[in-house]
């Protein structure tokens, strides 16, 4: 029997982020002396955020371009639950922060109302890759830019193979990468990529091993002129031959050499207990450092999907006896208050020459899954995402990284 993923499970996986990813264009580092962190934290107006955009979007695209902050589409909740009979919205705004006037206003429109696609910053502005809507998950691909009057510029940029959502990427430069989530509607272990300066069409590089990753974090560094790839965190929500898993293990892409191997595992360090990047962002910071903001919980997110799997697969109930299961389960899960699910309050940074783990903030601003992030320079902003399921906040957040060498 195919397995397939319950009403209930579709709504988990509106808590996961479909992570707006960050810039790997960082200055190389030469120096490998230890560094210490923290992050000073502003919030943002929710000014100009009018009708249910004022009830606060996850998964929205977004760019950071010479400094200004824009953000578009996303999805909510309006009103009801989708097991109270609600409907998600999916927006097309496209937005941008006024620095002076502290809000937010409206500068275009998106093809198509859509979210949980990728965004990746490119010399020339940035793309807004794949996605979906109420409808289908997409292939479309948009170069970003602004004119000299913030007026905002979409480009049809080569579209990718398949239909992706729920993935996540990087970019170093002009060559850009997203992987994981799903294709075709499957949960997948691809891995494309592309140069924007020279090429027409995407290219499937090698698989990556393991289970497939809805939503994980993706992030690039450039070390000893080669360019690697980390992908983190995801979950897997299980089929005939695989129980649902959360995905814990590090894994490295070497571009030059198109050779996956593993370059640590995601264990807290005071605890030694694993942790969860599902619903997380992560950027690279001095081509050394890889820092993790938000994501679910890992115990009470697995505990959720395998409960949601082993009603599916129970060949003893009848499908009236799975929806009132699903139904039950959903009334519980879905209506506890924020603190019980305990997203990542943590902002942890993953050093890459040494495969450790430190945790430089722990605030619950970073409590966020499906937050979308941009980062340049010293800069980040965490942008919306969810407080819970179902539960989305208005807030963004600008983070300033401060590094000191020992």
């Amino acid at each position: 029997m195919n397995y397939i993923i319950s009403h209930i499970t579709r709504l988990l996986l509106v808590v996961l982020i479909t992570i707006i990813p960050l810039s790997c264009n960082e200055t190389k580092s030469k120096s490998t002396k230890n560094k210490t962190m923290n992050i000073n934290w502003k919030k943002l107006s929710t000014n100009g955020l009018t009708g249910d955009l004022n009830k606060g979007v996850s998964a929205a695209y977004a760019a950071l371009i010479d400094g200004n902050l824009i953000v578009a589409g996303g999805a909510n909740f309006p009103g009801k639950l989708g097991f109270e009979g609600g409907s998600k919205a999916f927006y097309d705004e496209i937005m941008l922060y006024d620095d002076i006037a502290e809000e937010w206003r409206v500068i275009g429109h998106l093809p198509t109302a859509s979210a949980y696609g990728v965004s990746v910053p490119v010399s020339e502005g940035a793309l807004w890759i794949g996605g979906n809507n109420e409808k289908e998950s997409l292939k479309s691909c948009y170069q970003v830019s602004l004119t000299s009057n913030n007026e905002i510029s979409l480009k049809t940029f080569p579209d990718l193979p398949s239909p992706m959502d729920n993935f996540y990427g990087c970019s170093i430069g002009d060559l850009v990468f997203v992987a994981g989530g799903n294709v075709n509607g499957k949960p997948s272990n691809s891995i494309y990529s592309i140069n924007t300066k020279t090429d027409s069409a995407w290219t499937k590089l090698d698989d990556y091993p393991g289970i497939p990753r809805v939503q994980p974090v993706l992030s690039s560094v450039e070390k000893e002129d080669r360019i690697y790839i980390y992908l983190m965190g995801g979950f897997f929500g299980g089929n005939d031959n695989q129980e649902p898993a959360m995905a814990t293990d590090i894994l490295r892409y070497d571009v030059a050499d198109k050779v996956w191997s593993k370059a640590g595992e995601q264990v807290d360090s005071a605890t030694g207990e694993p942790f969860s990047l599902g619903g997380a962002a992560a950027f690279s910071i001095d081509n050394r450092y890889i820092l993790c903001i938000g994501g679910v919980n890992y115990n009470i997110f697995l505990d959720a999907i395998t409960t949601q799997y082993n009603i599916g697969s129970n060949t003893k109930l009848t499908p009236e006896e799975k929806k009132e299961e699903n139904l039950n389960f959903s009334k519980h899960y879905m209506t506890q208050p924020v603190d019980y699910y305990k997203f990542n309050t943590e902002c942890r940074v993953f050093d890459i020459f040494t495969s450790e783990w430190k945790t430089i903030d722990n605030t619950p601003d970073a409590a966020r899954a499906g937050a979308t992030v941009v980062y340049e320079g010293n800069k980040f902003y965490a942008i919306q995402g969810e407080l819970k399921p179902g539960l989305r906040s208005a807030e963004t957040f600008m983070g300033e990284i401060i590094i000191n060498v020992k």
